[in-house]
């Protein structure tokens, strides 16, 4: 049995008692990155399980953890990067 990817998620367990995070994620590229991250500091980080599915549980001391939240671009951010975008994007192929 194959999953959806709207059966592929991300959760976050998190809570005030324990000191440890668990984040279950189908997500290649986060799992590269806890995996690389528990290979670097397994004092803070380790693979608790596998499913059969792709699927991973790390534990991640909280202290470690954070949820970065980025708000919208102004509209005059955006229009100065349009400003500085070139105008002819075929300096950018390999034609």
């Amino acid at each position: 049995m194959r999953l959806t990817k709207y059966e592929k998620e991300t959760i976050i367990l998190f809570n005030e008692s324990e000191d440890e995070a668990s984040i279950y994620t189908h997500n290649a590229g986060l799992k590269t990155r806890l995996a690389r991250f528990s290979r670097k500091y397994p004092q803070l980080c380790h693979l608790k399980e596998r499913n059969k599915h792709g699927g991973r549980i790390y534990l991640i001391d909280k202290s470690r953890l954070s949820i970065h939240l980025q708000p919208p671009y102004s509209d005059d951010r955006i229009e100065a990067v349009k400003r500085n975008l070139p105008e002819n994007r075929s300096d950018y192929t390999d034609d």
